[in-house]
């Protein structure tokens, strides 16, 4: 009885409110419109933040140095090929029997000196399977000059910032020392089948590809490999797929007492402080930028408020109730307000789609700061759905409370003060 008591006067507020929505247009339309670009503004800030993170994360994670390693255990404190492991088939199928893990990648990564004529460059050799190595670094598709090579083939892919500094080119031959399994010493000498230019100018610098096999004949180093990067599926499920891996079969091969497996964050510590570190700077400045935006709706209610004191006025002295008023006007920015919002969020699908797929290409000051940061010179977008639904709510929120300014108005509303204008 007492919901059917309560449903004819709210249906009546919420049909006062539409009809004062729609009685002037243009006032909604400017109202909404702060609203919108207001969304819009948030969404592109964010955006470029989180697609930022994201590219740092692939130039570095999933563009060379994979998202999850299993390496032999205690390889990763110290890095020699003494600590390699043993290439079994065992291992591969307990990786490859996840579902979240579509391939493997072997990898076979150690140091060299790389000589050409008289120059000379320490560099990372990496040893790669060519055909699974196209899941994690596709070096075919970045070749500039040149084939790419065969697993059987003993020659070397350089990067170009290393070709340049060595001064040679395809065909020419490379000269590589080092030292291998079990301290004997590593030589060789390889021609040079291609050229391929990586986004990273740290690594576009100094690295040398060569068949897997090549690479563990020169450094004594058969069947043995310095870590497997399972391929995930789904990056989203990596900390699940991380946790799973380390609590296999509790047996004499289980991967949890003789390998350890890791994920990038504790691979690559620093990066991850480093984007906690510029996201703790970017929350501070799209919060100047809430703060700007707040103001600026403020003043577009401002203005509507005061063009609609003789309304207001006129209203109440006829009869009608302060909080009734304060209600009405109180839906009436729930309408507009989530108006803008929605219409701010839909518009910016498209406009984020846009650049998400065509990125920013940075140029002159700012292609040499990106590369001081050992990042690709793209300004990225991101379609997480974070940057969506995020800044429409907490628009909207900074939107209501500026809606308390009427409310405050018109529960202090002066009646003569409003009806002689």
């Amino acid at each position: 009885m007492k919901n059917a008591y309560l449903y004819p006067i709210v249906m009546t507020y919420i049909k006062l409110a539409f009809r004062n929505i729609f009685r002037n247009p243009l006032r909604t339309f400017i109202t909404a419109a702060a609203v919108f670009f207001a969304v819009i503004f948030c969404m592109l800030m964010r955006s470029v933040q989180y697609g930022t993170y994201e590219n740092m994360v692939q130039n570095v994670v999933g563009f060379y140095n994979g998202y999850v390693k299993v390496n032999q255990q205690g390889f990763w404190q110290e890095k020699s090929l003494d600590n390699t492991l043993v290439d079994t088939p065992e291992l591969r199928e307990r990786l490859l029997d996840h579902p979240n893990i579509k391939a493997v990648v072997p990898r076979l990564e150690t140091f060299a000196l790389a000589a050409a004529g008289e120059l000379t460059k320490g560099v990372i050799v990496t040893g790669v399977d060519p055909q699974a190595e196209q899941n994690v670094v596709d070096i075919e598709a970045k070749i500039k000059q040149g084939t790419y090579f065969k697993s059987e083939e003993a020659a070397v892919i350089i990067t170009d910032g290393l070709a340049e500094f060595l001064k040679i080119e395809v065909g020419d031959t490379m000269v590589l020392l080092g030292q291998g399994y079990q301290s004997v010493s590593a030589a060789g000498k390889y021609p040079v089948k291609a050229i391929m230019r990586l986004g990273v100018p740290d690594l576009n610098n100094a690295m040398v590809f060569m068949p897997i096999k090549a690479c563990q004949y020169m450094y004594a180093a058969e069947n043995r490999l310095t870590s497997i990067i399972p391929i995930v599926n789904n990056v989203n499920q990596l900390d699940k797929t991380v946790a799973q891996l380390k609590q296999l079969n509790k047996d004499t091969q289980n991967l949890e007492e003789n390998y350890e497996v890791m994920s990038w964050q504790e691979m690559l510590p620093q990066l991850v402080q480093l984007i906690q570190a510029d996201n703790a700077g970017g929350i501070i400045m799209i919060s100047i930028l809430y703060v700007v935006i707040g103001f600026g709706i403020f003043g577009t209610i401002l203005m509507m408020t005061t063009e609609r004191l003789y309304e207001f006025g006129v209203l109440i002295s006829v009869g009608m109730k302060r909080w009734k008023l304060i209600i009405v006007v109180l839906l009436e920015s729930l309408f507009i307000n989530f108006l803008g919002v929605i219409a701010g969020m839909l518009a910016g699908i498209p406009i984020l789609g846009y650049f998400y797929n065509n990125p920013i290409r940075l140029s002159g000051n700012l292609d040499d700061f990106a590369e001081q940061y050992n990042i690709e010179p793209v300004l990225n977008f991101s379609l997480d759905p974070a940057v969506f639904y995020w800044q429409g709510i907490i628009v909207f929120i900074i939107a209501l409370i500026v809606s308390v300014y009427p409310i405050l108005k018109i529960s202090k509303l002066n009646l003569i003060s409003a009806l002689r204008g």
